[in-house]
């Protein structure tokens, strides 16, 4: 038997019909206004893969504190230190892809970590967002060192094998590479002991815990006339340090350079990344002199790239590593 809706029911219905209907109306342009909502809405977390005060560090901040204008919100660091870079950068790669998690990558942990380690990461895990800097690879002595040049510490060197401590930040990274390359090319035996950063390498040479330093830049120390660099792995001299000479102006063919790069994890969405580049574009346009001065200050050279040309330049330095780390015998691909 069936109970008929009176009219007092059938208008309960419709009123119940009408107030669902108007909540749907207030909800769901919220929720596409939400979904829509433009990126970024909140601070943004710059893993740095060192220690505080290391090249990464500084160089990262110089660029974070110009970008912010641009950005509309905060770049916040947080630092990840240990396994020469690589654990700041297995963090960022597992990270979720919605650009509020960007590495500071360098080739150490970006190109060459995945080489020489078993890793959980590659560097096809990243989106290179183009370089903001070129940091030197090169050997420093404390100012007073009884060395003047790279020959005088390599003759010394070789009349005391295995003595000779050379501070790094790491093992398997690219100054660990130089280091290598120092030893098999000029017949020495120089040992590496590692830090977490350049900045503790550095502070071991100046401590007198170590005869070198094979860094990346100097965390200010040379622009304070505390070190002294003997050579350093590029091409061709750095502009404003033509006193600098190269390993290969004494004869040792090693060239190994380094470039920063902001490097956001696999999957993040295109029109991200490309808020965040064009964020770090606009930047380096209305600040040129401060940021390159400012990079200059902790021995960093400016050096602005596309997208394109960036992981051009990543790309070239996995196919190098790759093939010396095979020629030291240290490849795990």
């Amino acid at each position: 038997m069936h109970k008929r809706i009176g009219k007092k029911g059938r208008s309960g219905s419709w009123i119940s019909i009408l107030l669902v209907s108007w909540l749907l109306a207030i909800a769901l342009p919220s929720a596409v206004w939400a979904a829509e909502k433009p990126y970024p809405n909140k601070s943004i977390n710059m893993i740095v893969p060192y220690a505080p005060a290391s090249g990464a560090d500084l160089g990262s901040k110089i660029m974070a504190d110009k970008m912010t204008e641009f950005l509309g919100q905060p770049i916040v660091s947080v630092y990840k230190p240990g396994g020469g870079g690589s654990l700041g950068a297995a963090f960022a790669a597992k990270a979720k892809p919605d650009g509020y998690t960007v590495l500071v990558g360098s080739v150490s942990p970006v190109v060459l970590s995945p080489i020489v380690k078993n890793l959980d990461y590659k560097l096809e895990d990243f989106v290179i967002l183009g370089t903001y800097s070129k940091i030197p690879l090169w050997l420093a002595v404390k100012k007073e060192a009884r060395w003047n040049t790279l020959k005088e510490f390599v003759e010394d060197a070789k009349k005391n094998p295995g003595k000779f401590s050379i501070s790094t930040f790491g093992k398997l990274t690219a100054v660990d590479f130089v280091l290598e390359l120092l030893n098999k090319h000029a017949g020495i035996k120089l040992v590496n002991v590692p830090y977490k950063s350049s900045g503790e390498a550095l502070t071991a040479l100046l401590g007198g815990h170590a005869e070198g330093a094979m860094v990346s830049g100097a965390s200010g120390h040379l622009e304070a006339g505390n070190v002294r660099i003997l050579a350093v792995a590029d091409e061709q001299r750095l502009e404003g340090l033509p006193d600098v000479p190269t390993f290969r102006d004494f004869g040792y063919p090693i060239v190994v350079t380094s470039h920063y790069s902001f490097c956001f994890p696999k999957g993040t969405p295109p029109k991200v990344a490309d808020r965040f580049f064009d964020a770090q574009k606009k930047a380096v346009e209305r600040y040129p002199k401060e940021i390159k001065s400012g990079l200059r200050k902790v021995e960093q050279w400016a050096d602005f790239r596309s997208l394109e040309e960036s992981r051009k330049i990543f790309k070239e330095a996995d196919e190098l590593f790759a093939k010396l780390a095979k020629e030291l015998g240290v490849s795990v691909r």
